[in-house]
């Protein structure tokens, strides 16, 4: 595609993902052609690019974890495998020629603010300079890997499911899977018939619910009816959000205490089919449904009720070369060792170094715990803006939809940047302050103060997600408040009022 160009003034956007491609589309359709993408991985689609376990599917209908300006009938089910997603955002790549702009396999390492400049540097000594800096990191991004005794000395394979080996030969394998979260429950039920055993080691049981409308294969005249009539495709992938966002806000908010109930009692009957009243009652959470992500699964408990399938609840002591001991004494031996513990979710940029205004450090502004403007701005770093930051909606929802709202919250302010009216914007410190204190303030009213302990919770243990419904968080996306922001000209510095 060919774009008026509007500036010279430079954007960089970190991170090749779903945010990321968002962010560059948006710019180059506004006019801004001076924009470069760097990407640590070799191609765009972020998680979907470097995840690719067995079992691995999308959570969210397909047609709604689409852009709203790229919708897509391309899928061969409601809920399809990793390889669809990731062909989805190779295509969409291709069709706005993104790749002109993404410096794929670079990493960046440093973002200093220099001379009303930001000036970055890559893990392998390359450097850039930008008017705009636009973090699209994600938070699938930094592997967690739990702190256990011994976990070097292990000497089968031992693989993270973040960073799959493809050519892990499982077959007749003895089997221990660490981590019991949707990552386990897309897992354990691909793997099951092919290894001669497996052990899965959980330390909490998860509320595990069927998919929302099943997961249907979608056949090929479905799929060309909706080519034929984008407009019904569209319609489609709204009915679909506004079914997740009724559901989301029913448990978050839960009012009348209906959703929630409706959504326990499908969990519960799907526990009612396990044989094994043992089996049942430890795969049976003791904590209110919806503290935790939700998960969605047709196969799970029907993989762990095969005989090769073992649940170990006892507490993990240590790992040992021939497996993992357990807090009973018992060594548990295997073959290969799977950790299905996920991502550190708070780590956001990290672990870049990041120094805004006067050389401040934000792991240093970050030391008490993370926090933003709305999800999207920090004080003291100017003509940054960042997505899916603290306190974004980060539950059963599509972050892509998320997403393309904290861009169209952001954008206006950059095209003044870019135009030469603002010299720099960031948030106000006053502003963000109040903002997070009436955050805070909300999250009693949540599910997340159920005493669950869950990823959404920071090392404070405050939750760094969205307090209210999503409308809520729409509603405060549509248009920013320039009073929460400080702008600097060429000559002097307010807030604006």
């Amino acid at each position: 595609m060919v774009f008026e160009k509007k500036s010279n003034k430079k954007v960089i956007v970190v991170g090749a993902g779903f945010s990321g491609m968002a962010c560059a589309i948006k710019l180059l359709e506004a006019g801004y052609s001076n924009v470069t993408v760097y990407e640590k991985n070799a191609n765009v689609g972020g998680t979907w690019e470097t995840n690719k376990y067995p079992g691995l599917t999308c959570d969210v209908p397909a047609m709604s974890y689409t852009f709203s300006f790229e919708r897509s009938p391309e899928f061969s089910r409601q809920y399809p495998a990793w390889q669809e997603i990731r062909a989805y955002c190779r295509n969409v790549s291709a069709k706005y020629d993104l790749n002109s702009y993404i410096q794929f396999n670079k990493e960046v390492a440093e973002a200093d603010f220099l001379d009303n400049k930001w000036h970055i540097k890559t893990t392998d000594g390359e450097s850039d300079i930008a008017d705009v800096v636009i973090m699209a990191t994600g938070v699938l991004r930094n592997l967690n890997y739990p702190d256990i005794p011994g976990m070097d000395d292990f000497a089968g394979d031992l693989v993270h499911t973040g960073k799959w080996d493809e050519s892990l030969n499982l077959k007749g394998k003895r089997v221990g899977v660490i981590g019991n979260g949707a990552t386990c429950t897309q897992l354990v039920p691909a793997i099951i018939d092919e290894v001669a055993s497996l052990e899965l080691f959980q330390r909490t049981a998860h509320w595990v619910a069927p998919f929302i409308g099943g997961n249907p294969d979608v056949s090929e005249s479905q799929r060309q009816a909706l080519r034929d009539d984008p407009q019904r495709m569209q319609d489609t992938a709204n009915r679909m959000l506004k079914s997740i966002e009724k559901m989301v806000d029913g448990i978050l908010v839960d009012t009348t205490g209906q959703t929630t109930a409706n959504l326990k009692q499908q969990c519960m009957d799907r526990l009612g089919e396990i044989k094994d009243p043992d089996l049942r009652a430890k795969l049976t959470p003791d904590y209110k449904p919806g503290c935790k992500r939700f998960i969605w699964s047709e196969t799970f408990y029907p993989a762990m009720q095969k005989e090769n399938a073992h649940l170990v609840t006892e507490g993990i002591e240590s790992i040992e070369p021939k497996g993992i001991r357990t807090a009973d004494g018992k060594l548990h031996e295997m073959d290969v060792l799977i950790l299905a513990t996920g991502y550190r979710m708070h780590d956001y940029m990290r672990p870049m170094k990041i120094r805004g205004e006067a050389g401040v450090l934000l792991d240093d502004v970050w030391d008490d715990g993370e926090f933003a403007l709305r999800g999207v701005a920090i004080p003291e770093f100017p003509n940054m803006f960042m997505i899916m930051g603290p306190n974004s909606p980060l539950t059963n929802f599509s972050v892509i939809e998320v997403a393309e709202w904290q861009i169209g919250y952001f954008m206006p302010l950059i095209e003044q940047i870019l135009s030469g009216e603002f010299l720099s914007v960031q948030a106000s410190a006053e502003a963000t302050k109040i903002f997070n204190d009436k955050l805070i303030a909300s999250m009693p009213d949540t599910i997340w103060a159920a005493g669950c302990n869950s990823y959404y919770l920071d090392k404070n243990g405050n939750p760094n997600v969205w307090p209210d419904t999503v409308a809520s968080y729409r509603e405060s996306m549509k248009t920013a408040d320039m009073k929460e922001f400080v702008v600097r000209w060429e000559d002097r510095e307010s807030k604006v009022s």
